[in-house]
This record gives structure tokens, C-alpha cells and sequence, in this order.
């Protein structure tokens, strides 16, 4: 299984990563696709949608990371304050239903049953 982004698709475009967030973003990025490749196994190695979702849900992690373990920030430069709530406060990967999508991936969870031996 090839990964659906490299770590030069997470930073191109963006900005440059620390060393340490081109260790993690390795990590990240193998997570997603894994992720992807359960949930939908028959896609290309080169699925542009797939490619997305990995490097957007990365970018957001690695942008998250530095307010791990808040769940509210503030910041004050002279006479104006910023803040804000996070939806992710640890920084970890979330697939939204925009994302899922994307994919083709079912919002709705379905009924499965199971009948023994029947």
C-alpha cells in the first residue's frame, strides 16, 4: 500500500516543517491512509480526493499540535485580543463528515446482524 501524500505535499505550499514535525508527519500520514484504505480499499494509489483529505487532516494536526492539551487559547498583541475554542485540542487526526464525503464514505452508520451459525 503506497501512502496517498508525501511529507513535500503537507509542506509545499504551506510552510516548512521542524525536523521533529518531519518525523511525526510520516507517522500521520501512514495513519490517515490506513485509515482510508479500510474504509474504502478499492481506491488508486493516486486518488486526488484521497491525497486531499491526507494532507489536510495532517496540516491540521501539525497546526493544532502546539495547543495540546487546551481547549481554549488567548492572545493579546497590544490593544487587540484573539481567541478562539478548539474543536481538536490534542492535536490528533480528525476526518470530518466533509472528508468522508469526499471519499465516498457512508455518513450513516448500517444495521449489521448476526445469526449464529444460520
Amino acid at each position: 500500500m503506497a501512502a496517498f501524500a508525501t511529507p513535500d505535499d503537507i509542506s509545499t505550499g504551506w510552510r516548512t516543517l521542524t525536523a521533529a514535525e518531519e518525523v511525526d508527519v510520516v507517522s500521520k500520514i501512514a495513519a490517515v491512509t490506513q485509515w482510508i484504505t479500510d474504509k474504502k480499499p478499492d481506491l488508486a494509489d493516486g486518488h486526488p480526493q484521497a491525497k486531499y483529505v491526507v494532507v489536510d487532516v495532517v496540516r491540521a494536526a501539525l497546526t493544532n499540535a502546539k495547543y495540546a492539551g487546551h481547549t481554549q487559547y488567548s492572545r493579546t498583541v497590544g490593544g487587540v485580543t484573539r481567541s478562539g475554542t478548539l474543536v481538536d485540542p490534542g492535536g490528533s487526526l480528525v476526518i470530518t463528515d466533509f472528508h468522508k464525503q469526499l471519499l465516498g464514505i457512508s455518513l450513516a452508520i448500517m444495521p449489521q446482524y448476526h445469526f449464529g451459525d444460520c
